[in-house]
């Protein structure tokens, strides 16, 4: 099994739909790249056997490690999703929180998740326990200026067992804007006290 301890990424590749497939996960592990995050898996549609996902999610024996980003707003569609990735060869499971397409945010998931943190919090405990895999979570610093809720939810999925996160420096209102919302919005990342 993978251990993030033994081998913690210092850059990682940001999955990215359309664009992080396998050929480009290849090309970047060809040039030294560690950690290659798959491109985003609606984990209901995996568990449906759709063929663009389960091509998302292949890479066993091609990519190492394997490291499945899974999407979805139901806790039992997630944790079949991992059991999935798991059983497809996935070294690593990762929980996307950050995506801020609207076709992703208008079901329920991606980054609107932010605005929900109790509810994300069910999916993360769901996934956490379908898999003995590591988990990880990628997310934002909140929906908007308003909300930056992402110190508390940071907290959250550590106590329910997430080994990583990946914090995107920008609100889901911000998009994909040129310049994140400021410094004062990395005051607080600094190590768990548990590390």
């Amino acid at each position: 099994m993978f251990d993030l301890n033994e081998k913690p990424p210092l850059v990682s590749l940001a999955p990215m739909a359309g664009v992080t497939d396998i050929p480009f996960r290849r090309q970047v592990k060809a040039f030294g790249g560690q950690y290659c995050v798959s491109e985003m898996v609606a984990s209901d549609q995996l568990a449906r056997a759709r063929i663009d996902m389960v091509r998302r999610a292949a890479g066993s024996g091609v990519i190492s490690p394997l490291v499945i980003q899974l999407a979805g707003r139901d806790p039992a569609w997630m944790a079949e999703g991992a059991r999935l990735a798991e059983a497809a060869g996935a070294d690593v499971i990762d929980i996307n929180m950050g995506c801020p397409a609207k076709s992703v945010t208008s079901g329920l998931c991606g980054s609107a998740l932010m605005r929900e943190p109790d509810h994300a919090m069910t999916l993360v405990e769901a996934t956490v326990n379908a898999t003995k895999l590591p988990v990880t979570l990628k997310m934002r610093l909140g929906w908007d200026d308003k909300s930056l809720n992402a110190p508390e939810m940071a907290k959250r999925a550590e106590a329910a067992g997430v080994r990583m996160l990946t914090i995107h420096g920008r609100t889901r209102s911000n998009f994909s804007a040129a310049s994140p919302i400021g410094p004062r919005s990395h005051q607080w990342l600094k190590p768990s006290p548990s590390q």
